[in-house]
């Protein structure tokens, strides 16, 4: 098992996580998605929506969440689920 935040998978980590996927592995990824970068006061983040309000986002933010799931998929042997 990999288990990692979202700051890890979407931004920081973003990288190492693809190019785990892209190996085709069998391993298991669990993302804690808080759509923020909780450690560190709660600045928004590649994870956070369209239009919340979050550190240095005071107006809420002007680009979409990137869809995590999608570029996961797009490898055809990995199996996506979500739960909220």
């Amino acid at each position: 098992w990999i288990v990692g935040g979202d700051g890890w998978a979407y931004d920081i980590g973003a990288g190492g996580l693809d190019h785990v996927l892209a190996t085709g592995r069998n391993v298991n990824v669990l993302v804690l998605d808080t759509e923020v970068y909780s450690n560190t006061g709660g600045q928004m983040s590649k994870s956070t929506p369209l239009g919340a309000v979050a550190k240095f986002a005071a107006a809420g933010k002007t680009v979409p969440k990137k869809d995590l799931a999608l570029q996961a998929i797009s490898y055809g042997s990995v199996y996506v689920a979500k739960v909220a």
